[in-house]
Parts: C-alpha cells; structure tokens; sequence
C-alpha cells in the first residue's frame, strides 16, 4: 500500500528510500511492499506486542534478516523499519505499554547497527524530537527509554551530544549521561575553537 508519510520523507530525503529495501527511493514515488510481506511483518509486531516474542528475539531476526540471502527476508526487514518508522506519528496514542516496547526496539534498532546512514540520521531525529517534550510527557519517555538502548554509542556522535546536552530535561532523566554530554560538548567546542585559529 502506498504510505503518504514515507513518500513525504523520501521526496524530502531521497536516501532514506534508498536505505530502506522496498520503500521505492525515487523521491515520492510511495512506498509498496507486496502484501504478503506487509501481513507477515505485521505478525512478528503483534507476537512482539503480545508476549510471544522478546525485543531481543526481535532484533536477532531483524539482524538475520537483514544480512540474509533470502530476498523475502530482506524485504520483510525493510518493510518491519519502514512500519515502525511511518508509525512514529501515531506513538503519542500508543498505550504505555506498547510505547515502551516500541522504544526498546526503536533504540536497540540504533543500538545494533539496524539502522544506517540518512535512516540513521532519522532515527536519532526522533529520539531528540521525542526528548524535547515536557518531562513526564509519553513521547519524552519514549525518546529516554530508546536512548537508554544506544547510550554506549553516544560517543560516536559528539554533535548529537551536543543536541542532547542542550535539552534541560535529558541530563535530569539520564544524570548517568550529564559527564559525557558535557564532555562530548566541549570537545567539540576545542575542535571547533582548533579549526578558528
């Protein structure tokens, strides 16, 4: 089916069609996975949702499936990352629960390596849009809970730290983080003060 959200954020970033197999990453083309594929994909969320499958079991398939031989498999991958990215818009009515899985998952997709380069950049996107909401709100504990999934990659992005560090509220729910953030920004303010003279 084709997915107005995703062909908007391909028609913005051309790359992220590219980096999700199956999303048609000719820039608004929309998105179509075959239906098959979309009904088997959506069952691995619901046995995620229900119980029967654990985060990790979930990212152990997804990392299977991503590196597999077996074209199906990888189309099933692309499509379980273009869902959950498309329903990033709708994380706000999520019940509790099922946010705070979603989080879980959404980080240990960063945390993995599941996610690459713009879909990367995207994906670290949502988690700061997510942390900048008022303290207490459902989509500030989803992006806490996703970051908590990828912190030890943290030091990778000193920039994204620096984003992170100027959210009031990120050092209040992660104090564990306040010494690296501060440290990955002022490491990035010598570099810069380096490259000026």
């Amino acid at each position: 089916a084709a997915n107005p959200t995703l062909a908007a954020a391909i028609a913005a970033v051309p790359a992220v069609g590219a980096a999700i197999p199956g999303a048609g990453g000719e820039g608004g083309g929309g998105s179509t996975f075959p239906a098959d594929v979309e009904a088997e994909a959506n069952s691995y969320f619901q046995r995620l949702y229900s119980g029967q499958h654990t985060v990790e079991q979930t990212v152990d398939m997804l990392t299977r499936f991503r590196g597999s031989q077996n074209t199906r498999e990888r189309d099933i991958f692309g499509c379980m990352v273009h869902n959950l990215f498309d329903e990033y818009r709708f994380f706000p009515k999520y019940p509790e629960k099922e946010l705070r899985i979603t989080a879980v998952l959404f980080g240990r997709l960063i945390n993995h390596q599941l996610v690459v380069s713009m879909t990367l950049g995207v994906a670290l996107r949502c988690v700061l849009d997510a942390l900048r909401k008022p303290f207490g709100n459902k989509m500030f504990a989803f992006g806490s809970e996703a970051l908590e999934q990828f912190k030890q990659r943290l030091p990778e992005w000193p920039q994204y730290c620096q984003h992170l560090a100027q959210v009031p509220q990120v050092p209040q729910a992660h104090p564990d983080l306040a010494q690296l953030l501060g440290a990955a920004a002022e490491q990035r303010g010598l570099s810069q003060l380096g490259q000026n003279e």
